[in-house]
């Protein structure tokens, strides 16, 4: 698939051009729509929330508080990540293929890109680091270092990987699909009026004369796909200062302890990663089921999180806060079976599904986007043939 960075479609649309309603500006719905407009699609992007980055006064959405480090499936989140969901749904293999896609797709724009928008500030907001995994059982990578026996680990492995200030890079997308030609749309569905996706659907698609609609709502997908398998896990991290003041030694590397399993009950997670040059974010959280935001940096789980980190890492206690947004809580969009990229078998009208990706949106989400897109192409060809017409 060819992308390009350059403020206009690398295939411009024509007066044939189908119209593609997007829902939802997470990283998964700007992803969509970016290889659409470049696919000569018409796109619109309707969302109650959009990237804010401006200040620390509102509150950021799912996609801006992720840790956003590129891990290899099952990833940080460990064994709690992917369920086995049986046939017909996503596995662990179709995670490595888009997770696969999604670093050759960081790789390569790390590596090539220099353009108008990055010139313009709108930096993207990646780097490329080296990625510490560690691990309480797994004898193919011993470690030779010292310093972790206390910690009951192992082995371990380093490779590099992509980290996204998610800030920076929301803002990079929602700047460029728009110069691509993208409208962005501000509204709210309420499901008591409206009802879910295939109830307003075909009325959507009718006042905005458009042809298919991609869903990429998150967790709204609960009740707007009326999907029963959607649920939240509630996570946080604590925002270090990582500007070399102070005793705390500045820190290029990510350091991940993934969930595993150990005498059959789940251990935590350790999560250490460079945001950027000044921030260091230290995670994590993982609860099933909480969708109440009402966490704060005293909270005991939030104390218990920090210690680990700091028993791994006893410089940790030497480190001070970024003051201005010290702490950072969310809910990840998990579904019991597994991300769903898929076309609806239900709906009266050409729907595609984008979304549950859990902790891991990042990871995936070029991954899923370009199959979310193949779909969609997919479908189109379908409104072409001669048994389907569109008033």
């Amino acid at each position: 698939m060819v992308l390009s960075t350059k403020d206009r479609p690398f295939r411009r649309p024509t007066k044939d051009s189908k119209h593609i309603l997007i829902l939802g500006a997470g990283v998964s719905g700007l992803m969509t729509a970016w290889m659409l407009l470049d696919k000569g699609y018409r796109v619109t992007i309707i969302a109650e929330d959009w990237a804010w980055s401006k200040d620390f006064d509102k509150s950021r959405m799912t996609s801006q508080i992720a840790g956003a480090l590129w891990e290899y499936p099952p990833g940080g989140c460990g064994l709690t990540e992917i369920e086995s969901a049986g046939d017909g749904w996503a596995g662990i293999d179709h995670y490595r293929e888009w997770a696969t896609h999604s670093f050759d797709f960081y790789h390569q724009y790390h590596k090539n890109i220099s353009n108008s928008f990055e010139k313009r500030g709108h930096s993207f907001g990646l780097q490329m680091t080296d990625l510490h995994q560690f691990f309480y059982k797994d004898e193919r990578f011993p470690i030779i270092e010292v310093g972790f026996d206390k910690q009951d680990l192992t082995s371990a492995y380093t490779h590099r990987a992509p980290i996204i200030n998610t800030d920076k890079a929301m803002a990079y997308l929602m700047a460029l699909v728009a110069a691509k030609g993208a409208n962005l749309e501000t509204r709210k569905f309420d499901v008591e009026i409206d009802g879910t996706i295939r109830k307003f659907g075909t009325k959507l698609l009718k006042n905005h004369k458009a042809h298919l609609i991609v869903n990429a709502t998150g967790l709204a997908s609960r009740e707007l796909a009326d999907d029963e398998h959607v649920y939240p896990v509630r996570g946080a991290i604590k925002r270090v200062d990582n500007t070399r003041a102070g005793h705390f030694r500045h820190l290029n590397d990510a350091f991940l302890v993934p969930a595993q399993r150990i005498k059959g009950l789940p251990t935590k997670t350790i999560f250490i990663v460079p945001r950027n040059d000044d921030v260091l974010y230290v995670g994590s959280i993982i609860q099933p089921n909480n969708d109440v935001l009402c966490l704060n940096s005293e909270s005991p789980e939030v104390q218990q999180m920090w210690n680990r980190a700091g028993d791994f890492m006893p410089t940790l206690h030497n480190a001070n806060m970024v003051p201005m947004y010290p702490f950072a809580q969310g809910l990840r969009p998990f579904t019991k079976k597994n991300a769903k990229v898929r076309a609806d078998d239900k709906a009266k009208f050409p729907l595609v599904h984008n979304y549950g990706h859990g902790g891991s949106g990042w990871t995936l989400g070029v991954g899923t986007a370009r199959c979310a897109v193949y779909i969609v192409q997919l479908a189109i060809a379908d409104l072409r043939s001669p048994r389907h017409h569109i008033e």
